[in-house]
């Protein structure tokens, strides 16, 4: 035991040195923010101001109160006091993972160190102002729960961290219903019933039914027709078509959003998405898909660009995948070569870590906690689709990596026992 607990503290003062070379480069350059950091700091002041409830400011439907309210109860918006509050976060979620790793016995210290090293989104997101490290605490947290401690008292408090990371980042509102099944299947299973599992489903349908009175129209949250038009079916026309008939797409759109009110605003913008998903069913599908899982795949160009310059919305790989910059682009800036190289070893990790997940799932019969981050997983990259990057896939890395090295320790046994 003693020699797990030193192999642990070995780990973790790794980490905590690669965590400060990060923060030293990011003093340095001295940007904390990226261009949403400002809206959840936004919300997070009228909470503070105790406006949240009666503002009608539609800030509050992109997003959601439970990360503005993190930053609110630093009681400062001072990003250093937030990252130190978010390193606390972060130091937690190591603690539950090695606890996940500890349960299924692996030993494997060298290679869960190299693993992360190279998955260096985990340590960027925690220090800047953005909702992705409270989103991977509290994945780790109902990883935990689900792996070391699935146990009926416990399903009302994965049923609570389900609850709040909708309220986190919209992106999981309907995941709220594949739960409600996947439950269902278990409850099934093991022939009872757990009224928790509705809490989720009754959250979002009361939200939006807040929504609704609040502003006039039924929905979750403001950004989902606008994310639909402005990114998902305009990187797809893009790619489909051209760029400037893209373009001139979104131009005439635009025009006809001038005199409307948000509610109209809302429903044209829904039915323009609609219309032209139906129209082009197959080939949208398609996209949507392949582009998702292209995202899993992304070393993260953009993460490393936070520590040189600040985000004006097209630093990103997937603007020039989706034909919005030239390819030359990559290379007009020198300062960008030691990136290029950095990235390198990133993606190769990126193509073990998915070799080994797959294999995970492929090799034996799994539990339905296994089977239900599977599930987790899958759905979080069909939805994402054409925005999937490395920054939407940080949060899932310690569930992926846990997978990995089981896999991998599985693997190990079975040549063992044929030589």
């Amino acid at each position: 035991m003693k020699r797990k607990n030193n192999n642990f503290s070995k780990t973790i003062f790794t980490f905590i040195i690669f965590y400060i070379v990060l923060l030293l480069l990011r003093l340095w350059n001295g940007n904390f923010y990226l261009v949403d950091s400002y809206e959840y700091l936004e919300v997070a002041k009228l909470i503070i101001q105790g406006d949240y409830f009666t503002t009608d400011n539609l800030i509050i439907s992109r997003r959601p109160f439970v990360y503005p309210l993190f930053l609110s109860l630093t009681s400062t918006f001072n990003p250093f006091v937030i990252v130190f509050f978010q390193s606390i976060l972060l130091f937690l979620s190591f603690l539950f993972l090695y606890k996940i790793i500890d349960f299924y016995k692996i030993k494997s210290e060298n290679l869960l160190l190299i693993l992360v090293l190279l998955t260096p989104s985990i340590f960027i997101y925690s220090q800047l102002v953005m909702s992705e490290l409270l989103i991977l605490f509290l994945i780790t947290l109902l990883f935990y729960l689900y792996i070391v401690h699935f146990q009926w008292k416990n399903i009302k408090y994965a049923q609570l961290i389900i609850t709040i990371l909708v309220f986190t980042k919209p992106v999981f509102y309907p995941f709220v219903f594949i739960n409600l099944g996947l439950m269902f299947v278990y409850f099934y299973k093991v022939k009872r019933f757990n009224f928790w599992v509705l809490l989720p489903v009754l959250s979002v349908l009361l939200y939006i039914n807040f929504n609704q009175n609040k502003f006039g129209y039924k929905h979750f949250s403001s950004m989902e027709n606008k994310n639909l038009i402005y990114y998902n079916l305009y990187y797809f026309k893009a790619n489909n078509e051209s760029k400037n008939i893209a373009n001139q797409w979104i131009s005439n759109i635009n025009k006809e959003l001038e005199d409307k009110k948000e509610k109209e605003k809302n429903e044209f913008l829904k039915n323009i998405a609609h219309h032209e998903i139906k129209k082009n069913f197959l080939s949208y599908t398609f996209y949507h898909i392949s582009t998702g899982i292209r995202g899993v795949f992304d070393p993260g160009r953009f993460d490393l660009m936070t520590f040189i310059a600040k985000e004006d919305g097209r630093q990103g790989f997937l603007e020039i995948l989706n034909g919005n910059k030239p390819f030359s682009s990559l290379f007009s800036n020198k300062s960008l070569m030691l990136i290029y190289v950095l990235l390198i070893p990133i993606f190769l990790a990126l193509l073990f870590k998915w070799f080994h997940f797959f294999k995970f799932y492929l090799t034996k019969k799994r539990s339905f906690s296994e089977y239900f981050f599977l599930v987790f997983i899958g759905y979080y990259v069909l939805i994402t689709g054409p925005v999937n990057c490395s920054r939407y896939m940080m949060p899932l890395q310690f569930v992926l990596i846990t997978f990995v090295l089981v896999s991998v320790k599985e693997n190990k046994l079975k040549n063992a026992r044929q030589n």
